[in-house]
């Protein structure tokens, strides 16, 4: 395939392009597909179960109709080595020798098929237990240290380093408010939608939003306390109840049902 690059008005003589695919090409996820899944596999060659993270589980036969395993000890067990979304990827590791392993296997993973690993965008996130030593080792890729961050968002949720979910619950409240902001006006001011039109869109919208990765959260009585207030606080801007009519949370939801 040949290709020409315009700058200023100009073309430049044509050139030949020998990787990548077209852009819009209906094989190119096809090939992404099959260009990560050889990468992972010989980075996974590399590394020992010692360095990655073991899961062991339990299927209850709702997962391709496969039947329940009954017994206690029946288990099945994996080794989790990395976490590939697309080109983000995460490099979970109990030490700190592994995880440097890690990221020399990757890195050089990455070199034989012709990619980089952005240094700049890479971090280290050390989640270290009280009894443990605070002082955090440093990490390197390629002779260039990485950065040892106190949290970073992957795929759209927080992470920290104490794996409290303060930092992710606020984030939300802030999103959930800016979603509602937005329909303010246009829907739930709005008098000639009904109060469940109102309420369906809310739900699809706005707390699809809120509680976004909501599945892996671990919640304590902290936790839920801000989110239950946000949420009673939009149904009650919807069903147009203010905070001196005294309406307890129990009636607001049966309200909505009534309505639904």
């Amino acid at each position: 395939m040949s290709a020409r690059v315009v700058l200023g008005g100009l073309e430049s003589d044509p050139f030949m392009v020998n990787v990548g695919v077209k852009q819009g090409c209906v094989l190119a996820p096809v090939i992404f597909n099959l260009f990560l899944v050889a990468i992972t596999l010989l980075f996974r060659n590399r590394v020992l179960p010692a360095d990655s993270v073991g899961i062991n589980y339990r299927l209850d036969g709702s997962l391709f109709n496969i039947r329940r395993l009954q017994a206690a000890t029946k288990v099945e067990s994996t080794h989790v080595f990395e976490l590939q979304y697309a080109d983000d990827a995460a490099l979970p590791s109990h030490t700190a020798s592994g995880l440097q392993q890690k990221l020399d296997s990757l890195t050089d993973c990455y070199q034989r098929a012709g990619l980089v690993v952005n240094v700049n965008k890479t971090e280290v996130l050390a989640q270290v237990s009280a009894a443990q030593t605070s002082v955090t080792p440093t990490f390197s890729i390629a002779g260039s240290n990485l950065n040892n961050v106190h949290q970073f968002t992957y795929l759209g949720s927080i992470l920290t380093e104490d794996c409290d979910l303060i930092s992710e619950i606020n984030y939300r409240i802030k999103l959930l408010a800016a979603a509602f902001g937005r329909l303010f006006q246009r829907v739930f001011l709005n008098h000639n939608l009904t109060v469940a039109t109102k309420v369906s869109v809310y739900h699809a919208i706005c707390l699809s939003i809120f509680l976004y990765g909501c599945e892996s959260w671990t919640l304590y009585r902290r936790h839920v306390k801000p989110v239950e207030a946000h949420h009673i606080k939009c149904l009650q801007s919807i069903l147009g109840v203010r905070w001196w009519h005294k309406v307890p949370h129990a009636e607001i939801r049966q309200m909505l049902t009534r309505n639904a």
